[in-house]
């Protein structure tokens, strides 16, 4: 017996409802979510993310699994992540070498505006690190010395934030050094403690390990911390400015807006756990939850900024 055309209409239209209401019903995030660290593994990017993402993950029930990328001065792992779709399953590590300092000062793919901001976590000070075998027992003795010989001080790339914020300290206090970049702050760390260049500038995810176990010193650093006492500020020898980094997460221009809401909404929750807080306190990251317009508008000034002082030191 044929079925009537009718009947097979009616059936169609019923299994297009049920299709477009299963679709309707999946909501974000439906399978793992991939965040790329687009610098080495043990630096502060990479362990402010890999906290972040262990907490987000159990909030939003899908695995969040942070990829290290390295390359180009963050160039590679931010590009890779520019190309991908905007769906909020690749996320890239967002701070303010990759995505404010190194698109003013060197040819990228990408710009602030190809990437939607999502969440801040962290802040973290810069500081000048040497060895603690080190013949600089301060910062005093490190200018003198800089001034006396060629001094090596790693850093993590000609264009990146490290280099240009170490620039504008060098020449504040009046000194020059050599650079050795590597592929991340902890890299860096490693040569220094291993005695192959005098110092580098990094942050306290980096090089808190090593001066915990008494493989290093701080000689001068943006702010105080309760986790090295008696270091020094860079204010205090007169140097003007504010010398910082900081992590947070960004997403493809034009991911949905449930998407940003959804990962927003989870970080607001896991920044008040304590084991959270503890695990960023240990590595010497201070918490700096920030989100919405009002970051954004901010974020916006300070790469305003550095489009300012790009286009300044070009004419040089």
């Amino acid at each position: 017996m044929k079925t009537p055309k009718k009947t097979l209409l009616s059936i169609a239209t019923a299994l297009a409802v049920t299709f477009a209401s299963g679709a309707a019903l999946a909501e974000y995030p439906e399978k793992p979510i991939k965040v790329i660290v687009p610098w080495g593994a043990g630096g502060d990017s990479d362990l402010t993310t890999r906290i972040w993402a262990d907490a987000v993950e159990k909030e939003l029930g899908v695995p969040v699994v942070v990829i290290n990328k390295t390359g180009g001065g963050g160039v590679v792992g931010t590009s890779f992540v520019a190309r991908a779709k905007a769906d909020g399953y690749t996320l890239i590590n967002a701070g303010l070498s990759n995505m404010l300092v190194t698109p003013n000062f060197t040819k990228t793919p990408y710009n602030f505006d190809t990437f939607q901001p999502v969440v801040k976590f962290t802040s973290v000070p810069l500081a000048v690190v040497v060895a603690k075998d080190s013949p600089f027992k301060n910062f005093d003795d490190f200018i003198k010395g800089a001034n006396n010989k060629t001094v090596t001080q790693g850093s993590w790339g000609a264009s990146s934030s490290g280099t240009i914020m170490a620039n504008i300290i060098a020449n504040q206090s009046g000194y020059k050094v050599k650079y050795v970049h590597a592929k991340g702050a902890a890299d860096s760390m490693v040569s220094v403690v291993g005695g192959h260049i005098d110092s580098a500038v990094s942050f306290p995810p980096a090089f808190g390990p090593h001066v915990k176990a008494d493989r290093a010193r701080v000689l001068v650093m943006d702010q105080k911390m309760d986790a090295f006492p008696g270091v020094p500020t860079f204010s205090e020898y007169g140097i003007k400015g504010s010398f910082g980094g900081w992590s947070g997460v960004f997403a493809p221009k034009g991911v949905p807006q449930e998407v940003v809401d959804k990962l927003t909404a989870a970080t607001a929750k896991v920044m008040k756990d304590p084991e959270v807080l503890k695990a960023y306190e240990n590595i010497g990251a201070l918490v700096d939850f920030r989100h919405g317009p009002d970051w954004i508008t901010d974020l916006k000034a300070t790469y305003a900024i550095y489009t300012e002082e790009a286009a300044r030191t070009s004419k040089k």
